[in-house]
């Protein structure tokens, strides 16, 4: 596979856990690269470079040519505007979720994707988190789910809300393995020490009859991750902080964000190979979304 010359735009939390990632795919397969951090704090992008490598720089200084991928990793505002830039010069995109303020500019993206021939991958972690694929295993086809996704206050993205922020990635992962039309959802929700909703409950209804309860908390004492699954063969359990059971040099699980990078880079490898990879996921789950956090700021239900 060719060596993938990556630059990583936004050098906060997530944009030092992808060059951490970057760093450690460079060292296990030499298919990548760390070449830029880009951030409007010179300090901040120099500290990622200082621990993973790479070059760090301002973003008038950029030499696009040199790049061949590139992170999105900015406060939500801007992940429009610049993935759009990114993609207008031909590179490919992993995009922090959420990719976009609403349902259009998300849907924007998706079209200048295709129109370009980019890839353009959002980073839901949580699909590639095995802890969750275990218990469905284990359960079988679900006929409920429970998922708790709690953590205590923190200044770190405070731009967006809890639903956008936390509940997404159990939005994402449980629509995608029920795999039906979603007929009903009641929702409630609360701004505690923010302007923005705090903390969430949503339950979803799909069509099968299976039923999912999600809880978020951006202000909960403790850090908890969980999920409960009840189906056609049992009830499983499953705590999403849980460590891998092995590396993937010995062919067993990998942290979600070294998986992520691994399908993001097959990706751009097979569109290098004239191959076609589509997603069709950016409609619905953006919509849902949108709904439950109108639902949840108005208590309300459908």
């Amino acid at each position: 596979m060719k060596e993938r010359r990556v630059a990583i735009v936004g050098a906060g939390v997530m944009g030092r856990l992808h060059a951490r990632a970057i760093a450690r795919r460079a060292e296990r397969f030499a298919d990548c690269r760390l070449a830029l951090v880009i951030d409007r704090h010179p300090d901040r992008a120099e500290r990622v470079t200082e621990e993973f490598g790479g070059q760090s720089v301002e973003p008038g200084d950029v030499d696009w040519s040199e790049i061949d991928a590139a992170v999105v990793a900015t406060p939500t505002l801007g992940h429009a505007e610049v993935a759009r830039g990114l993609m207008g010069r031909g590179l490919d995109v992993l995009i922090e979720k959420p990719m976009a303020l609403d349902v259009a500019e998300a849907q924007g993206l998706a079209g200048l994707a295709e129109e370009s021939g980019c890839i353009l991958q959002v980073g839901h972690t949580e699909w590639y988190n095995a802890a969750w694929r275990r218990a469905i295993d284990r359960a079988g086809s679900p006929r409920s789910i429970e998922v708790e996704r709690l953590a205590p206050r923190s200044d770190r993205g405070l731009d967006i809300d809890v639903v956008q922020d936390f509940m997404l990635h159990d939005l994402d992962w449980v629509s995608r393995i029920v795999g039906d039309e979603l007929v009903g959802l009641e929702a409630r929700g609360r701004a505690i020490h923010n302007s923005a909703i705090d903390e969430a409950e949503v339950e979803l209804r799909f069509a099968t009859g299976c039923t999912a309860r999600l809880r978020a908390s951006r202000v909960h004492p403790e850090p908890l991750r969980r999920v409960r699954i009840e189906g056609a063969d049992g009830v499983a359990e499953a705590d999403l902080f849980a460590a891998p059971s092995a590396g993937e040099e010995e062919g067993g699980e990998v942290e979600p964000l070294d998986a992520q990078w691994a399908d993001f880079l097959q990706a751009c490898a097979a569109k290098g190979a004239g191959e076609r990879r589509t997603g069709r996921c950016v409609g619905g789950r953006a919509r849902r979304a949108s709904a439950e956090r109108h639902r949840s700021r108005d208590g309300g239900r459908r």
